[in-house]
């Protein structure tokens, strides 16, 4: 054990020196002024050249409003738009949009609309002024490559690379200049452009905003990604988009954030047909009457974007925001406050449970720079009568994520969990006397890194040393729960825990056809206790889901299978417990472990009366032991005592309804074998449990 913490120290640094980096080179080198100054007389010669005198294309796309967490990457689908667009243009510099096609779907409720530029192409790059949100959300900044852009940004020639665009007949090289303001007080781009070697016009441009350019101030950020294809071999017109908008309530620093992304196809281009200037006059897009737009034939079903590539923002989305906060550095990105109060989730505001009692809490979250957040979370425990109290310190670059942890009676609960979300264990234990965890208190302190490998899996190496000790029953008040409801509180093997972890994660987009998930940990540690004994163990466990959907009746299947076992020494709380709400339902809550564990669940469903009725069938099977009975010594109450081993595995089925967009969720199941009864189950859907 005494090489433990030196191996992971340097295994730390291994994941730092992995992250990925690029050579460059200096900012404002001849090369790079050069490449601009190319690329601003493209523009002016593209807008004066007789060859395009006029254009009409098509142009389909998708507007996606979602919940996203930011720590967790889930991704929580509101509502989807799919759009059909006529294109026009005409030379000097005329545009007109007709909005032909519109048609939307909720998953939860929300009356969110969006604006016309939401829904539209950008045609000629934005232009020499970026507007977006008809310039409620960004208003008037100065493109990079307009005739006085040389005075507000710095130039950097970072890369050459190919790329393969429509038209162009083959890969494209072209040359990556990255760009920042010279101040981020004025509203400003940061981003980069891809300039073409042999016309030197731009063919990309990826990039996002200082935050001085926000005019919501509710916006968090904004991140667009535009492509050109190449027609007639020499105009580069539109050809992708990509935007994605984040919002988030400025006085609160709570998990969720509400997100558009929208993706546009630019397509069918016909050139100089003589476009009458009328055509231009007015607004600059316009829709045709609802009735129509609602009618229109679409060559693709309303998810079809979603079941292939997921929710969430693409791997060039994410990159666009990864290599801009390498640019500015030390600099604030984010339109949001750099202080901020901080809700982590609803029950850390106020939680109630056996071990604890009432608990009531509060924080705040500090962004002082772009890749930096620090943040600090408090309580009282009135149970016990204690403070409670995390500060976390996390640091980010380009596929590389670092925090670290201190923490003063942090709760834990026994594995495998949470069974129930916080919000909902809080109103169980204080209306029923039900509380569906088993915590212990954890003092001390945890540091984490991760990085993403090939493949969209995440490494992530963890290592903590802290205080471990066993909780006792607190609170006996429930107000339809009888005298004295509460399970006693199981002990644990009390000491001085030092543990590290490797994990090895995929997870599949939200909303494929097809998706899995899989997760690999091999954690182990030794623990000093405070009985004098040494417990050192290897704790090996493993997730893998698969999910399948259809799009008649948003039909689903999901599967989910998990083990793990433990070697050597193992302290209780290293065990595994299985039994009831979250795991095998049906039998009583935790009543069989071992060191050893398997778990299969099953989930099919399908909407009935769309949104307020969703069908649900549920079946599980679970195993747990090792020929070893584990005996819990309570200290403070007298306990069952013994968790048994489970002979064979306990099998329950079961139905449900998700009710209003499937929100909430009432479950009625049956275990099948020794100890088998009826369970009900009222909860939230999981995907909201983060932040109850």
């Amino acid at each position: 054990m005494r090489r433990f913490a030196p191996t992971l120290v340097l295994a730390f640094l291994a994941l730092a020196a992995a992250a990925p980096a690029r050579a460059q080179g200096g900012w404002n080198d001849p090369r790079a002024l050069a490449l601009i100054r190319g690329a601003q007389q493209q523009r002016a010669t593209t807008q004066a050249d007789t060859g395009l005198v006029d254009y009409q294309a098509d142009a389909r796309g998708y507007v996606y409003f979602y919940l996203d967490r930011n720590e967790t990457d889930e991704r929580t689908l509101v509502k989807t738009d799919q759009v059909a667009l006529d294109v026009f243009w005409k030379s000097p510099n005329l545009s007109k949009q007709r909005i032909i096609g519109l048609r939307d779907e909720k998953k939860l409720p929300t009356t969110i609309r969006y604006h016309q530029d939401h829904l539209a192409v950008v045609q000629d790059n934005f232009g020499d002024l970026i507007r977006i949100g008809d310039g409620d959300e960004v208003r008037d900044v100065l493109h990079p490559a307009s005739a006085y852009a040389e005075s507000s940004y710095d130039y950097r020639l970072a890369d050459s690379s190919s790329i393969r665009l429509p038209g162009a007949g083959g890969a494209v090289e072209v040359y990556e200049v990255q760009v920042r303001p010279r101040t981020t007080n004025h509203p400003a781009f940061v981003g980069s452009v891809f300039v073409d070697r042999r016309q030197g016009a731009i063919v990309r441009m990826s990039f996002t905003f200082t935050a001085a350019s926000y005019v919501d101030r509710q916006l968090d950020y904004i991140n667009v990604l535009l492509e050109n294809g190449l027609w007639k071999g020499r105009f580069w017109l539109p050809d992708h988009q990509q935007v994605e908008i984040r919002r988030q309530l400025p006085e609160l620093g709570f998990p969720a954030g509400g997100v558009i992304r929208g993706t546009m196809r630019i397509t069918h281009y016909r050139f100089n047909q003589g476009l009458p200037n009328s055509l231009f006059a007015g607004p600059k897009v316009v829709s045709v009457p609802e009735a129509q737009r609602r009618a229109f034939a679409f060559e693709e079903p309303l998810y079809g974007e979603l079941r292939e590539q997921g929710l969430g923002p693409t791997v060039e989305l994410g990159e666009v925001r990864r290599m801009a906060a390498e640019i500015v550095r030390k600099r604030l990105l984010s339109g949001l406050p750099a202080a901020r109060l901080d809700v982590p989730a609803v029950s850390s505001i106020f939680r109630y449970d056996r071990a604890e009692g009432p608990v009531a809490g509060f924080g705040t979250v500090l962004h002082p720079r772009e890749q930096v957040q620090v943040r600090l979370n408090g309580g009282w425990a009135f149970g016990p009568m204690r403070p409670v109290a995390t500060a976390r310190a996390v640091y980010t670059r380009p596929g590389f994520h670092l925090e670290g942890d201190g923490y003063l009676n942090l709760p834990r609960d026994l594995q495998p969990g949470p069974n129930a979300s916080g919000a909902m264990n809080t109103l169980t234990a204080l209306l029923a006397g039900r509380d569906y965890t088993d915590l212990y208190d954890a003092r001390g302190a945890e540091l984490r890194g991760s990085r993403t490998t090939a493949g969209a899996w995440t490494e992530t190496l963890g290592v903590r040393y802290e205080d471990q000790l066993s909780a006792s029953k607190e609170a006996g008040f429930s107000v339809f729960g009888g005298s004295d409801p509460f399970r006693p509180v199981a002990a644990i093997d009390d000491g001085r825990m030092l543990r590290g972890s490797l994990t090895l994660a995929h997870a599949t987009p939200a909303g494929t056809a097809h998706g899995f998930s899989a997760s690999f940990t091999a954690a182990g540690g030794h623990l000093s206790a405070d009985d004098g004994r040494g417990l050192s163990f290897f704790r090996p466990t493993a997730e893998l889901g698969m999910a399948r959907r259809w799009t008649r009746r948003d039909a689903s299947v999901e599967t989910r299978l998990s083990g793990g076992a433990a070697f050597g020494d193992v302290p209780f709380q290293e065990s595994f417990l299985l039994g009831g709400r979250g795991t095998v339902p049906g039998f009583d809550y935790r009543s069989f472990g071992g060191r050893r564990f398997a778990l299969l669940r099953a989930t099919g469903a399908a909407d009935v009366a769309r949104p307020w009725i969703r069908g649900r069938l549920l079946a599980s099977a679970g195993w747990a032991g090792d020929g070893d009975a584990i005996r819990i010594d309570g200290a403070s109450a007298p306990l069952p005592p013994v968790l048994r081993a489970t002979l064979h595995p306990r099998v329950s089925v079961g139905a449900g309804v998700g009710l209003i967009y499937d929100i909430l969720r009432v479950d009625v199941h049956h275990g099948i074998g020794p100890g088998a009864r009826w369970e009900w189950v009222v909860e939230a859907n999981p995907t909201f449990w983060d932040f109850l």
